[in-house]
């Protein structure tokens, strides 16, 4: 039996897996279970092996890659379900955490903003301080340490503890001290310090991040411990590697000390998927839109790589993370349609989840989701929903539609038109925000659309931005589990220098050097080759005494590169801000240096085909009646078997093309095509 590698996604409503020898794949789902996550996994498991027609046991034994995206960490956050946290802090600085950072919410849905984590009552001061460059002003009183440490457990019952002091980026002595202290005292108490997590300028941005990490760390280690023993109880072997939200894997022991960089850990898989494949496909720019049961969540590849924040929001926390810039609405097949205050429909961002689900999956639901408007509408086989193994309700889905409509006063049809309508207004709004917000012509990009519901609303939504080309992955349905299956291993270091620019080039070695072996170090303990890594280096540039850095790439590090850094900056400047808000005589600063380690595994994607004939007739099922957006009624429209369909067949619109787990829409006046890697390839207004 050849190695395997594995891929899994545990998403808010499935559980998505994929697996590949290599060259070719074989993909699962299963009903997430949120409330014993690593048993919908293994069911996810327990499919794709069935999939591949071999015992799961004989198949984790082939496996030499595991690898997951996990929303365990997202599920902590979103449903205040963490650890009781206490935060210490320089004396003098107690009321930091609660003053915060002002926020700005971005379109409904996209920011969910957390509650107080740390009342002030939590939060400790000690006393010690450390200057700008790393001296030693006041030495660490360890009795307000102790004192500290005691009262925050025994009084307040703290589960975990978030030490954030002041400067410590440059000199972490103190912090490390508290944490040993902790432990001498408190052995059960989890500590996460800021310098350790996040070594850069900004003393709230690392206090979050330390906060969202002790936050989130039993949530973390619970998780880890689920998956960990199920799988090894299944037949693994080896370790389970995670998607990191920054992209890329990590190891379980880097995971289980920095949870909080699994925020956004399943997107990510799907976004490192589709920087892959626009590369093979020679896409160009890419706009991704990742339709799953929970959420929408989009990500812009620009120039070959995906756009990242150095200074990622946490829901609606300003944090010191680095992250691949996902942004997500509440969009979902599972996203329920309700009636507000105003007596308007309105839909998500709460969501049915897995259990109960959508009213159609009957399991109890008794709400409206997105998906009994899909199955309302036509654009569903109910007989037909992930290749026959569930038989969706249609009748449930029009009678809790009924049952909303009546309440608003329109009828099934309009009810479910209006469903559909307002999650596709919703999701191209989230869109179009990610391309405006970075100045980007939608009309230069792609759509790459993925996940079980996407692929019905991807043209619509290029419609709406005069986007001409949505790509449909043939793995769309566990595109994140295929991504995580296939990513790279990923580390980061970084260190704050701030230097006026010109910056002298033998600091800039050193501390490059340093950064760099850190990265080597890690790259060891993960496993992977020497010979396999390629480190890449970056730098944080601002205008003198603005707030917010820019990241400017470094090629090489040589007098040209280094003298080069201020003209390459401002042209970054002007690419995202505009021509007009460059500054002429301002001067510039050099704030961060980052090495990124990226460990490339050998983990070839499935090989393309030739193309076949044109004609799709071979595939062709007969008709079905169904409403399609810009409509007022129904019409019949030719349905397609996609897994019958071959590279080279085309398809012009109106159809609806059913693969085993999801549905793609191609409207009247759009043609669509198979190509070489088994992605339909739409040419919005071509028929």
């Amino acid at each position: 039996m050849p190695p395997f590698a594995i891929g899994v996604d545990i998403g808010g409503t499935f559980t998505d897996c994929f697996l590949t020898d290599g060259v070719r794949g074989w993909r699962g789902k299963a009903p997430t279970t949120p409330g014993a996550l690593a048993e919908g996994l293994v069911a996810a498991l327990e499919a794709t092996a069935a999939d591949h027609g071999t015992p799961l046991r004989e198949v984790l034994g082939a496996t030499t890659h595991f690898a997951l995206g996990t929303t365990a960490i997202t599920n902590c956050l979103a449903e205040n379900a963490g650890a009781t946290t206490g935060l210490l802090v320089t004396r003098g600085f107690t009321d930091l955490w609660t003053m915060a950072r002002g926020h700005r919410l971005g379109i409904e849905g996209m920011s969910h903003p957390l509650p107080m984590l740390v009342p002030r009552r939590r939060v400790a001061p000690v006393r010690e301080r450390i200057d700008r460059d790393g001296q030693i002003l006041v030495p660490l009183h360890e009795d307000d340490v102790v004192k500290a440490l005691d009262r925050l457990v025994r009084e307040e019952s703290v589960e975990a503890l978030a030490v954030c002091l002041l400067w410590s980026f440059r000199n972490p002595v103190h912090e490390q001290r508290v944490a040993t202290i902790a432990a001498e005292r408190h052995p059960g108490l989890q500590v996460s310090c800021s310098a350790d997590l996040f070594p850069v300028i900004r003393e709230y941005e690392r206090m979050t991040a330390a906060v969202l990490n002790a936050y989130t760390s039993r949530a973390g280690a619970a998780f880890f411990d689920a998956v960990e023993g199920r799988l090894r109880a299944a037949g693994l072997r080896v370790p389970v590697a995670v998607m990191q939200s920054s992209g890329g894997t990590f190891g379980p022991a880097e995971a289980r000390a920095r949870p909080v960089v699994l925020a956004q850990s399943g997107p990510v898989a799907g976004v490192a998927a589709a920087r892959a494949l626009a590369q093979s496909a020679e896409l160009g720019d890419v706009i991704t839109a990742d339709m799953g049961g929970t959420s929408f969540d989009v990500a812009v590849i620009h120039r070959g790589e995906p756009e990242r924040r150095v200074r990622a929001d946490v829901f609606g926390l300003a944090t010191a993370m680095p992250m691949v810039a996902v942004s997500s609405i509440g969009a979902g097949g599972g996203s329920l349609a309700w009636q507000d205050a105003r007596g308007m429909l309105r839909v998500g961002p709460r969501s049915a989840g897995a259990d109960p689900g959508p009213a159609c999956y009957g399991r109890g639901g008794e709400e409206p989701a997105v998906t009994d408007a899909l199955v309302a509408l036509g654009l569903l086989d109910p007989g037909n929903f992930l290749g026959g193994s569930l038989v969706l309700d249609g009748e449930s889905a029009v009678a809790a539609l009924g049952r909303l409509g009546r309440a608003i006063g329109l009828d099934v049809e309009e009810t479910a038109r209006g469903v559909y309508r307002l999650a596709h207004e919703q999701m191209t709004l989230a869109v179009k925000g990610l391309l405006v917000e970075r100045g980007l012509d939608p009309r230069r990009f792609t759509i790459l659309c993925y996940g079980g519901c996407g692929p019905l609303f991807g043209v619509p939504i290029a419609r709406a931005l005069a986007i001409g080309r949505v790509v449909v992955p043939g793995l769309s349905a566990v595109f994140s589990a295929y991504g995580a299956a296939t990513a790279d291993v990923r580390r980061e270091a970084v260190c704050t220098l701030f230097r006026p620019l010109p910056v002298d080039l033998d600091v800039l070695e050193a501390a490059f050097a340093t950064l760099g072996a850190d990265v080597r170090r890690a790259m060891q303990t993960e496993g992977v080759d020497a010979s396999q890594v390629t480190l890449l280096r970056e730098v944080d540039l601002r205008f003198h005494r603005q707030t917010w850095e820019v990241t400017v790439p470094l090629p090489s590090l040589d007098r040209a590169a280094v003298d080069g850094l201020g003209g390459a900056f401002r042209a970054r400047y002007a690419e995202l801000y505009g021509r007009g808000a460059l500054t002429a005589g301002t001067g510039i600063d050099l704030v961060n240096c980052r090495v990124v380690g990226v460990g490339h595994l050998s983990r070839p994607a499935p090989a393309s085909t030739g193309l076949g004939p044109p004609d799709p007739m071979a595939a062709r099922r007969g008709t079905r009646a169904a409403w399609l957006p810009g409509a007022e009624g129904r019409a019949p429209v030719p349905v397609y078997d996609g897994e019958r369909l071959l590279a080279g067949m085309t398809i012009p619109g109106p159809a609806l093309v059913e693969r085993r787990d999801t549905t793609i829409l191609v409207p009247a006046g759009d043609r669509a095509a198979v190509d070489g890697l088994g992605s339909v390839v739409i040419e919005v207004g071509h028929a």
